[in-house]
């Protein structure tokens, strides 16, 4: 399971999220977000539901950034490109499953959960006015990047990839991830057992100890 922080952001987001325009696009309060991540990160209690749903979202996209290796696992980033480089839509559905199905389970949890509610907003568009592109271009680069440094002229080319490749899966998450994806976000604690007992301990480093952080996830932190 998700840590519970984790599971009432993304309730409170599917709630509320698709209608909000503007939603992970427009910023809020620097220093409420800066409070609150402190909180998070001390285990203090925090009535998420008390906040702007607008700030909500920006809590998310920072609990995101910091996952080691990224969400979608900065040593994958080539297996992704390749798969979205497939031409027929039936191979690239198989391709990108076969790269979501080396995620480790921690990461797929969550980015089931995260799929479901960006899909969510972006059908609901006519309120949010936030498609599946835009809200690709507002995440993608929390979500995955190049694993290592490059020139500023080829990362804008690779971020335009990462872009491309985070709207898809948003167009298709219930394709790509089955019917378990389709209203995740809104289930909160209903999850069903996961064969690894540190599913949620992995995730999001302020609400574990450090020590649990990289047994989910491959590679370095970046």
């Amino acid at each position: 399971m998700l840590p519970q922080p984790i599971q009432d952001l993304l309730a409170l987001l599917n709630e509320h999220g698709p209608s909000t325009e503007g939603i992970f696009r427009l910023s809020a309060s620097e220093h409420t977000s800066s409070e609150i991540r402190e909180a998070l990160d001390s285990r203090v209690p925090v009535q998420l539901e008390k906040h702007p749903v607008l700030l909500l979202a920006v809590l998310l996209k920072d609990l995101l950034q910091k996952i080691p290796s990224m969400l979608l696992n900065v040593h994958l980033f080539e297996e992704w490109m390749s798969a979205m480089g497939k031409t027929s839509r039936q191979e690239r559905l198989a391709a990108l499953r076969e790269v979501a199905s080396k995620l480790p389970e921690a990461n797929l949890l969550l980015l089931r959960h995260l799929l479901s509610l960006l899909s969510s907003i972006s059908k609901n568009v006519a309120t949010t006015k936030m498609t599946a592109g835009n809200l690709a271009i507002c995440l993608a680069p929390n979500l995955l990047s190049p694993p290592q440094q490059l020139p500023l002229d080829v990362l804008a080319l690779e971020t335009g990839r990462g872009t491309q490749l985070v709207e898809f899966l948003i167009d298709h998450q219930e394709e790509l991830l089955g019917e378990q994806a389709a209203g995740l976000a809104s289930e909160g604690s209903q999850e069903p057992p996961t064969p690894q007992a540190e599913l949620g301990t992995a995730e999001v480093p302020p609400v574990t100890p450090e020590g649990e952080q990289e047994r989910s996830f491959s590679g370095e932190k970046r």
